[in-house]
């Protein structure tokens, strides 16, 4: 990762020299992202549809474009959160380690990894994670489902169009363009075009070498990562049973790099042996996950599985 050298710039004082301080890091006219919180209750009562990530709305240009994805700086952010105090803190620190010489381009790039990465503020799910494990691998796991959670447009490429389609086959030209016009309703624009591909890269889903057409990497994640976002979802702060249909329902699986709802079932499985769920039930017509930990118990065990 290339870093800036510490400079003797005094902290807190880079977004001031261009007229433009931390503020609000979602502004009115800018809103937060889906699924930047964890959630209690989400599942509906037996019978009801499965529920649906909620895409958030967007001015007409916001949702047509994309910025190119910080994933490495996202990195940096989570290890320098665990000694930062606020979120002001963290931007100044990113601004004056970040590696673009452009004092402006790296206060955009510093804003734009707290929007993506710090939804659910300071002490959230990407600095709690570095703080108990330390380990780049879940970390970047746990970065791609904030990114993905953040951005409507990637999260629905991912969950929607990519995902049927199956690892190691060759990207049919004109299909990611397709599935943006289908998403946009119109045309997209060329940077968009451009980025939605540079970063499924950055994300590790594609493989693009220059001159050959593009391939559906397979992305295999922790399954320590999965384990912390399911409790993040769908049991922050206690024990919860969910069926599996909703559990399925929820991109969040998809997000992580999971190809199939089998592989899901194979790691809740694996859980439920080791003792780290409470149970995990198929019978007849039922199956539903029982939580047995809160998100902080995992976190303060230093849980891996």
């Amino acid at each position: 990762m290339n870093t800036r050298p510490r400079s003797s710039r005094p902290a807190g004082t880079a977004a001031n020299r261009v007229g433009t301080g931390q503020g609000s890091l979602w502004p009115d006219d800018h809103p937060k992202p889906a699924g930047a919180h964890p959630v209690g209750t989400l599942e509906k009562p037996v019978g009801s549809p499965p529920v649906r990530e909620t895409r958030p709305v967007f001015k007409q240009d916001e949702r047509r474009s994309l910025q190119d994805l910080l994933l490495q700086e996202g990195v940096l952010a989570a290890r320098l959160s665990a000694e930062s105090s606020s979120l002001s803190q963290l931007q100044d620190e990113l601004v004056e380690r970040l590696a673009q010489n452009s004092l402006e381009t790296r206060i955009r790039y510093a804003q734009s990894v707290l929007r993506w990465f710090f939804a659910d503020g300071l002490d959230g799910l990407a600095r709690r994670t570095w703080a108990a494990y330390e380990d780049d691998k879940i970390e970047t796991d746990i970065l791609r489902y904030l990114y993905l959670s953040a951005e409507p447009i990637m999260g629905a490429c991912v969950s929607e169009a990519l995902y049927p389609v199956q690892e190691g086959m060759i990207i049919p030209p004109g299909y990611l363009d397709r599935f943006l016009t289908s998403f946009l309703t119109q045309i997209a624009p060329a940077n968009t075009k451009k980025r939605l591909k540079t970063n499924l890269m950055r994300l590790g889903f594609l493989a693009r070498v220059r001159g050959k057409p593009d391939r559906l990497n397979p992305v295999v994640p922790t399954k320590t990562a999965f384990l912390i976002v399911l409790h993040y979802v769908f049991a922050p702060n206690g024990p919860r049973t969910t069926e599996m249909r909703h559990l399925l329902a929820r991109p969040f699986w998809k997000y992580l790099g999971y190809k199939s709802e089998d592989a899901v079932r194979v790691v809740l499985r694996e859980a439920d042996a080791l003792g780290l769920i409470g149970k995990y039930v198929v019978a007849d017509q039922l199956e539903q996950v029982t939580t047995c930990l809160t998100l902080e118990e995992i976190f303060e065990r230093k849980v891996r599985l």
